[in-house]
């Protein structure tokens, strides 16, 4: 997704992409709206619909995406935030957990002190498909593919250390109730029409920024 700034209240979120195409979600419906203010283009998806389908424009890294987590911190600061630090382990042929000193397959840090409702909890991960934790994701890093060219040939299958999520720098301040307010006089249209744009209009939009 590249950066993004998440803006997090107890009942409300905001993430801002860097093309523009923002994703708001507050109660009390917690409805997901997705817009583009370059594009003056909105459209609604119901909770339920979002946490089904998840955003249709992100396309996700292929490899395993549940593992079991080990805490292997209680108590860390990252980024300034008090957090805790989950370790995704290996496991055996039989099932059972390898060492986290033998290695493990990745990390997961978490915010720990600030309360949200459970729908945005449940959005951010869905948003950033990431495994279900108590606390506000900060960081996760696991083994994946992260890219695939071709068709599915070995060499363009290897496996790493991808890092999904990471805060570069996080920090409070007082609530303010027009960061997540939904605009009005859009165009309403559907998510990816709203995220990617149809293709004419993508390239009209670069000309006028040319001129």
């Amino acid at each position: 997704m590249g950066d993004i700034e998440v803006e997090i209240a107890k009942d409300c979120a905001k993430i801002t992409q860097k093309d523009g195409n923002c994703f708001v979600i507050s109660g009390p419906s917690f409805d997901i709206h997705v817009f583009n203010p370059l594009r003056k283009k909105i459209a609604r998806l119901t909770y339920k619909n979002f946490m089904r389908n998840g955003p249709k424009h992100i396309e996700y890294l292929e490899g395993a995406t549940e593992w079991p987590l080990v805490v292997e911190k209680k108590s860390v600061v990252y980024k300034g935030l008090n957090a805790r630090l989950y370790a995704l382990p290996f496991k055996h042929k039989n099932g059972t957990l390898v060492d986290l000193k033998r290695g493990k397959a990745g990390s997961y840090y978490v915010e720990t002190e600030f309360k949200i409702d459970p729908h945005i909890h449940n959005f951010l991960l869905q948003m950033f498909h990431l495994q279900p934790v108590d606390g506000i994701p900060l960081k996760y890093v696991k083994i994946g593919v992260p890219f695939i060219f071709g068709q599915g040939l070995a060499y363009n299958r290897q496996e790493g250390l991808v890092t999904m999520l990471d805060t570069i720098t996080a920090k409070r301040k007082p609530f303010e109730k027009s960061i997540f307010a939904i605009p009005k006089g859009y165009k309403t249209t559907h998510e990816s029409d709203v995220t990617m744009g149809d293709k004419t209009e993508d390239m009209r939009e670069i000309i006028e920024q040319l001129d």
